[in-house]
């Protein structure tokens, strides 16, 4: 009877406030972290544990890269509130090093099949050789590999992973990672060839929580926080993000960063 029904519950926004969003994003990477390590233990300790067939390999591989991706938007959220709450890390680090190992980590989350042709245990050139043979291509301007800057590394690695994470779900073929320097400021662009984004949804693909819809018939996937979260943190460490696109014609991302105090490193330059 409509008189015994019970009152309406509740808005999802009054619980999730009522609620330490932060412990429970926190809580989830326990068994992300369980679920990541068993995976890579199933694929990488075939000679103790058994072996597997290339069907079994294959299936553990995704299971590893959706482990991986949960991961991160888990640290990525948990990084945006030591931000809000003024927690920054600060540490000497190569911004080429960091570049290529974002890179390559984001192929292996977004793109199992090219990243099963990379060679194992192989240098990083035969890597970046077999990736610019697809289309992706990373750019180290001069000085750049000898360079080591004082930021938040944490930060940056989720900062660059994002836009990369980015350009290759959307590229149509072509993606270029560039990395240079602009007196005082490290500059990161991520370049595609995809679909683009029309001007008037270029500060909407910074908010949370929206989906912009490229085309008619093409959405941009995702949680809706990943460029939000990459801005966020940009700015936070003194920089920024800016986008330039228009429908058709790929998509560049900006990324300007401060160096903080710098030093030199010597060290075999990376990539064209």
């Amino acid at each position: 009877m409509p008189d015994d029904l019970a009152p309406p519950a509740a808005s999802s926004d009054g619980f999730f406030r009522e609620l330490d969003t932060q412990l429970l994003v926190h809580e989830l990477k326990g068994p992300l972290s369980l679920i990541e390590a068993t995976t890579r233990t199933l694929i990488e300790h075939t000679s103790r544990l058994g072996p597997l067939t290339v069907r079994q390999e294959r299936a553990l591989k995704r299971v590893l890269r959706g482990a991986v991706r949960g991961r991160r938007l888990v640290d990525q959220l948990l990084e945006i509130g030591r931000v809000e709450s003024s927690q920054f890390g600060d540490a000497s680090f190569a911004p080429a090093e960091a570049v290529l190992r974002v890179l390559l980590d984001a192929v292996e989350s977004v793109d199992g099949e090219l990243a099963g042709r990379l060679p194992e245990d192989s240098a990083d050139g035969e890597k970046l050789a077999v990736l610019a043979e697809a289309g992706v291509h990373l750019r180290i301007a001069s000085g750049i590999a000898d360079l080591r800057i004082s930021q938040d590394p944490l930060k940056f690695d989720l900062i660059v992973g994002n836009l990369i994470e980015n350009g290759l779900r959307f590229r149509r073929r072509l993606l270029d990672v560039a990395v240079d320097r602009e007196g005082s400021n490290l500059i990161v662009t991520v370049a595609d060839d995809g679909p683009g984004i029309a001007p008037k949804h270029h500060a909407l693909v910074f908010e949370r929580y929206r989906q912009v819809a490229i085309t008619d018939s093409f959405e941009r996937k995702g949680h809706g926080l990943g460029l939000a979260g990459a801005r966020i943190l940009a700015r936070r460490l003194g920089g920024d993000i800016s986008l330039e696109s228009v429908p058709g014609q790929g998509a560049t991302f900006r990324v300007v960063i401060p160096c903080g105090q710098t030093q030199a490193d010597e060290r075999e330059p990376i990539g064209d």
